[in-house]
């Protein structure tokens, strides 16, 4: 098979997993997802999942990734609108709203694991969400300087539970 055809292949099963894994975590989350449950609904072997994936929270990575990168589009749009501050930071605050909502097991795997090891151990994956992760919070500098931004964000969303992701320059 040549290369690119494995390449295409490689996807195609990696996306195929994805979409069950989602599913199995919105339905039953964090907890309730593991590598055996995936095999069996996905109609594939254990072994071959841990061929596409090392491990549950790469899978978990993976979409939390797919989730944020949306957010940071809508954001971005709402930093362009033509209004005041007060009312992109209303809107920017209903997009975070329903990204928690909706995407609570994401949500609460972000803010569980982010920064967790010293960035200079990270995977490759653990490095794209905190980039990303520091890219929304950089963009939302343009409505106010990061101290005030970290202020209101601890006392919307917890600063117990969110202060790891202001971690900021000690990467």
């Amino acid at each position: 098979m040549s290369e690119e055809k494995k390449a295409a292949a490689t996807r195609y099963h990696r996306k195929a997993l994805l979409e069950v894994a989602d599913r199995l975590l919105v339905e039953l989350g964090y907890d309730g997802m593991n590598m055996n449950l995936l095999a069996k609904e996905a109609k594939y072997s254990k072994a071959t999942v841990y061929v596409y994936f090392s491990s549950k929270d790469e899978i978990v990575r993976m979409l939390s990734i797919e989730r944020l990168e949306l957010l940071r589009q809508e954001i971005g749009v709402i930093l362009k609108n033509n209004t005041d501050r007060e009312e992109k930071l209303a809107a920017v605050r209903y997009a975070l709203d329903e990204f928690v909502a909706e995407d609570k097991v994401y949500f609460d795997f972000i803010t569980d694991s982010v920064y967790a090891m010293p960035i200079s151990n990270a995977t490759d994956t653990e490095r794209q969400l905190s980039n990303l992760i520091d890219g929304i919070l950089y963009d939302l500098t343009a409505l106010m300087p990061a101290a005030e931004l970290k202020q209101r964000w601890y006392a919307y969303y917890g600063e117990y539970r969110t202060s790891k992701m202001f971690r900021g320059g000690d990467k």
